[in-house]
């Protein structure tokens, strides 16, 4: 029997409402769901000084892969700034930009006759961490190295290698939401929102442009014995579905720990490798205005520079 017309006006209506209910979310909404923008946008950020904190790494394998101990020095400083996604640089009096994060590491290691010098920056958007540019220079002797990803709001990323011994590569990929450079995952770890839930979901972008899904879980409370005394925290587990690079491994095992502190600040505190192959542990930090001060006369057990 046919529809009579209101009875079809009605399943059509049903229709565009079940397509509607049915359609992606919006990206920045997905974006920040996963974080804690409450964290992320606090007061304490805005004291016009920089988080430098220094840690200490120790694994069993060197930059081939092969058995040998190391051990080094790494720096870190997260300092808040404005950055133009539309020139790929900071924000100054003549460009516009808006609040972000620039998270760095940096270190050296020696091995037979090579020195490595190594230095990874990210900036990300500070209410959410979507990234916006992350860069990454190395010198070990043989070469100059440079990557960069840069993440353009129009859903675009650039990726760029240059180096005089390793290739140079170009290319452009597709945005995801929750998507993250490697050596972001520090920041992002200490954002993360376990509010409402132990899980969380996300994905490392390596730079052949495929996405390694990665499982979050929040898996307890301990108190850590660090060089800067005893220190309470909060356990986050983290499952890689597969091989993803590391900014102090070379490539993250199956499954890392990272504990960061309960403190407004969630500092991060040490990261460890399922296998037990690796670990980072912080020796020091402080609150300064490194362009403004000499840091290094105000440390009490860092006596070398990274």
């Amino acid at each position: 029997m046919p529809l009579s017309r209101s009875c079809f006006l009605a399943a059509v209506a049903l229709l565009l409402l079940g397509t509607a209910c049915s359609s992606p979310a919006d990206p920045d909404e997905v974006q920040q769901a996963l974080v804690d923008e409450d964290y992320l946008t606090a007061d304490r950020w805005n004291d016009g000084r920089a988080e430098v904190a220094f840690y200490r790494v120790e694994r069993n394998f060197n930059q081939y892969g092969q058995p040998a101990d190391q051990s080094f020095l790494v720096g870190t400083y997260l300092v808040k700034h404005n950055f133009s996604v539309g020139h790929m640089t900071k924000a100054s009096d003549e460009v516009a930009g808006e609040p972000a994060f620039k998270y760095a590491l940096f270190y050296e290691f020696e091995s037979g006759s090579y020195q490595y010098k190594r230095n990874y920056v990210t900036n990300a958007r500070q209410r959410d961490l979507r990234p916006f540019k992350h860069s990454f220079t190395s010198f070990d002797w043989c070469s100059n190295e440079y990557r960069e990803f840069a993440f353009h709001m129009t859903g675009a990323i650039d990726y760029l290698e240059r180096s005089d011994d390793y290739g140079n590569e170009q290319a452009r990929y597709v945005f995801q939401p929750r998507a993250y450079p490697a050596a972001e995952l520090p920041l992002l770890v200490r954002g993360l929102d376990f509010s409402d839930t132990e899980t969380r979901a996300f994905t490392v972008l390596r730079p052949d442009g495929t996405f390694v899904p990665v499982d979050a879980r929040l898996a307890g409370r301990d108190t850590l014995q660090l060089a800067v005394g005893t220190v309470p925290a909060e356990r986050v587990r983290l499952e890689y579905s597969q091989r993803t690079p590391s900014p102090i491994a070379e490539s993250v095992d199956s499954t890392e720990m990272y504990w960061r502190g309960t403190g407004p600040e969630r500092r991060l505190l040490q990261i460890e490798s399922g296998s037990g192959s690796y670990r980072m542990e912080l020796v020091e930090h402080l609150r300064t205005a490194y362009w403004e001060e000499n840091l290094w006369s105000r440390l009490n057990r860092i006596a070398e520079r990274p």
